[in-house]
């Protein structure tokens, strides 16, 4: 019997309880000996049998105490009679055979011990199973994320391909003034439904603290068409505010927010909407 089997049987606790015969326990103690996992095991049993033990122990009557004092005082000065054979020894109690209930007893401490071995298989299995939950919890959670975000993608490149396509959208190429030649940036305008749309930029990286932000010269007077970021992927459009007339487009760097006026210090782009 494999040593696994041999401790889950239930032959050690009887051991530790007393329920085995001679040849029974000179077995275990045999396979205790010869194996270090089931003498661990052994320790295990007779440890949890000793501490079972001391917490139900009684302690015996005075009066029976007594009792056992006054008889062996008694065999002690009592001289032995002269001619007689050896007396023979007869037990203060008569010697009865081991009781069903010891071996009941026995067999509780045995399906005790099992029971716990069992509960913490089953609760490592739980435990086991609450993670595997988990992962596949998680695992769905970033496939949703990633269907999102292919969705989104897929979304803005058609709002793309839409612009690209539509005539009734005007190109307005933005190009560096002097102080960044550098720098350029495209964008579209529809004067039909006024939407404008940022394309491809190449801008300096804007300082803490400052926001680029889209003006449309109309009749020589700037209108906010909204801030953005410079960071753009060449597949995205950002959509700016509505613009109905403009005849040029600038860019300048402003507080993190917007200004109500441009600061022409700050300019970076500019270009004329080509009629």
């Amino acid at each position: 019997m494999h040593n696994d089997d041999y401790i889950a049987s239930g032959v050690l606790e009887l051991y530790a309880a007393g329920g085995l015969t001679q040849a029974e326990r000179e077995e275990v103690e045999a396979r205790a000996a010869a194996s270090p996992e089931v003498r661990v095991a052994l320790n295990e049993a007779c440890a949890a049998m000793e501490l079972y033990a001391s917490q139900y122990a009684r302690s015996p009557r005075p009066e029976l105490k007594n009792r056992i004092l006054a008889q062996i005082s008694a065999q002690q000065q009592a001289p032995p009679a002269q001619g007689t054979k050896e007396q023979e020894v007869v037990p203060m109690y008569p010697v009865r055979e081991a009781s069903p209930y010891k071996w009941m007893f026995a067999a509780s401490i045995a399906l005790f011990l099992i029971s716990g071995l069992l509960s913490m298989h089953f609760y490592n299995k739980w435990q086991d199973a609450e993670s595997r939950l988990g992962q596949v919890i998680a695992s769905e959670r970033l496939m949703a994320q990633n269907v999102e975000t292919a969705s989104l993608r897929l979304q803005q490149q058609e709002i793309a391909l839409s612009v690209y396509r539509n005539p009734d959208y005007k190109q307005v190429r933005l190009a560096g003034v002097e102080a960044h030649p550098d720098a350029n940036m495209t964008i579209f305008w529809n004067p039909k439904n006024s939407q404008v749309f940022i394309d491809q930029m190449r801008l300096p990286a804007a300082p803490a603290g400052k926001q680029y932000q889209l003006w449309a010269l109309d009749n020589g007077k700037p209108v906010d068409a909204g801030v953005f970021s410079e960071v753009n992927s060449s597949l995205n459009l950002q959509q700016m505010k509505a613009i109905a007339s403009a005849q040029a487009f600038a860019v300048t760097l402003e507080p993190a927010g917007g200004s109500e006026n441009p600061t022409l210090e700050q300019l970076t782009v500019m270009g004329k909407v080509e009629s």
